[in-house]
């Protein structure tokens, strides 16, 4: 059977750190479309659909050419619903439908800078690997073994001493950064979660790999994205 590729893209209306933040204007243009748009250009998918609550998100979607703008219940709108339980309704949902996907992909649109190449050799990662999953993940800017906790009024290695060398003689660790995972339906709805069997890693270069969750990562976001823009016009100029 040939395969059905989902894109998934949430987007609810509430957030708290950064209100309204799906929508926050990111060089003048709004962190949805970003995701959008790349998520077309990849041509990796049968159907880009964004999830959300929010009428005023889900008309930004749909004049920024996606191909369906679904209005989720209210119940997975809230601060404690994961992305996860939004998969697993629109899977079934979808299912119910006659339109059942067989792999589908979670795209954050806080994770804005992503671009097509990234979904697209993601996805070339799960299909040639033996995966159930692909999730794009980066390292840790300093060595999580390193923290440092207070208690009783006083700072001390949450870890142990033992961890307090160089960083170069510490195991390399990463976290997963919402850019982009694959996923097969089968697996994930056997499962219920990313951290499943056969979790395959993308390694999404540090600089396309910013989760805006504040106003301060708004504006570490518009640096690099500036900062990509000139590199390219020079790029172009010589």
């Amino acid at each position: 059977m040939s395969s059905k590729v989902l894109c998934i893209i949430p987007a609810r209306g509430g957030s708290k750190r950064l209100p309204r933040k799906n929508l926050a204007l990111l060089a003048g243009k709004p962190l949805l479309v970003y995701t959008i748009e790349e998520a077309l250009k990849s041509q990796v998918f049968d159907l880009v659909c964004v999830s959300s609550e929010d009428e005023e998100i889900l008309e930004v979607a749909r004049k920024s050419g996606c191909h369906l703008a679904l209005k989720r219940p209210l119940e997975l709108a809230g601060d404690s619903v994961q992305v996860k339980q939004v998969c697993k309704y629109l899977l079934e949902y979808f299912s119910v439908q006659g339109k059942g996907y067989t792999e589908f992909a979670l795209l954050l649109a806080t994770s804005a800078l992503r671009k097509s190449e990234d979904i697209k050799a993601a996805y070339d990662i799960f299909k040639r690997e033996d995966a159930n999953y692909v999730m794009s993940i980066v390292p840790f800017s300093h060595p999580p073994q390193q923290a440092v906790w207070v208690t009783d009024g006083y700072v001390k290695p949450y870890f142990g001493l033992k961890y307090m060398k160089q960083a170069q003689l510490l195991e390399p660790l990463y976290i997963e950064d919402g850019s982009v995972t694959f996923a097969r339906t089968e697996a994930f709805l056997r499962e219920g979660d990313f951290y499943g069997s056969k979790v395959v890693p993308y390694y999404i270069p540090a600089e396309r790999s910013v989760d805006i969750d504040s106003r301060l990562d708004l504006e570490w976001a518009e640096f690099l994205l500036t900062r990509a823009r000139n590199k390219g016009r020079a790029v172009q100029s010589k």
